[in-house]
């Protein structure tokens, strides 16, 4: 395996450090930039730049289990996703990645070492002044050949890094359930995920999202209208296709330990939150979010939600966390 600089895997471990302590749905990143020194993992040549669109064209059609199968077992699309030539590989010891799953053992005693190989593409994106490379996590646990888990694009300028997305997922569970991720990228840098979840019920499809990367080089939410805008996880107002003012959101946080709070029975919170120009603002208020389930489907039952008490705050400057506080 080539060595790879000391000092860009420090730099890789820093951004990733501070982006799994910020990282949920609801969050922006704290990603303070720094340059790579000489032997950088990314590759600067502008011949290596790929054209769009890029990814799964297709995936807003795709919404059975029927037709999403193929495009998750489809050869060639893999093999494009391939050619963006995952070279340069990147300790997991000192990188550390949100969304991390558990893997079960007794598989080997070496587990954790073995699970993840991670790689960045030679082959990237030319956005303006800014550079987004293809950041690879390969699952080789189980399996005869190392495939693609996760992939994650990560926005750079100059070759300061500034903010990652997950845009891909093919996550194996027990049981035959899996939980899927499908991507494009259009002609406008737009990018496209669309979730699936194989489970008992036996297939969840989830809402359709959008990204965008702003001309601060962070990725935001995108949406098709401006005006109000309302579903079952968030509302608030968007303006220039993006979230505006204060938006109301519900959804499960990653950063709320359970063990912590005996009383809750899982980790949804009630958010207040305050963007501006589609980046987080102000502070946030993190309040315990009280719902009943479904006996037979587990689903929740929306009309039942309730907002519980404040558990923690949060105060962002331009998408920037700069200060979490608990109560």
């Amino acid at each position: 395996m080539p060595k790879i600089n000391i000092a860009c895997f420090s730099l890789l471990f820093f951004l990733f450090s501070c982006y799994s302590k910020a990282q949920t749905e609801n969050k922006a990143t704290s990603t303070e930039a720094h340059s790579p020194d000489k032997g950088s993992v990314f590759n600067t040549n502008k011949a290596d730049c790929i054209s769009l669109p890029f990814g799964y064209s297709d995936i807003s059609k795709r919404i059975t289990v029927d037709s999403i199968l193929p495009a998750i077992q489809d050869e060639n699309k893999l093999k494009e996703i391939n050619a963006l030539q995952f070279e340069k590989p990147i300790k997991k010891d000192l990188v550390l990645l949100p969304e991390e799953y558990h893997v079960f053992l007794p598989f080997s005693n070496n587990v954790n070492e073995k699970y993840d190989q991670i790689k960045i593409a030679s082959h990237f994106l030319c956005y303006g002044d800014y550079s987004l490379y293809f950041m690879a996590v390969y699952n080789t646990v189980r399996y005869a050949e190392p495939f693609i888990e996760k992939m994650y694009l990560v926005s750079t300028k100059d070759g300061k890094l500034i903010d990652m997305k997950r845009i891909y997922l093919n996550h194996q569970r027990e049981m035959g359930f899996a939980n899927y991720t499908l991507f494009n990228i259009d002609e406008n840098y737009i990018i496209s995920l669309q979730d699936y979840e194989l489970t008992e019920s036996p297939f969840q499809l989830k809402s359709l999202q959008k990204y965008q990367i702003l001309t601060s080089g962070k990725f935001t939410r995108y949406y098709d209208q401006d005006g109000p805008y309302q579903d079952d996880d968030e509302q608030g107002i968007v303006k220039n296709h993006h979230k505006e003012g204060k938006w109301i959101e519900t959804k499960s946080n990653g950063s709320l330990d359970l063990q912590k709070y005996l009383e809750f029975t899982d980790p949804y919170t009630y958010l207040e939150a305050e963007y501006k120009d589609g980046l987080s603002t102000g502070t946030w208020k993190f309040y315990k979010l009280f719902q009943k389930y479904n006996e037979e489907t587990g689903e929740a039952i929306l009309n039942t939600r309730k907002k519980g008490q404040l558990i923690y705050t949060e105060m962002y400057r331009q998408g920037v966390l700069e200060k979490r506080e608990f109560y």
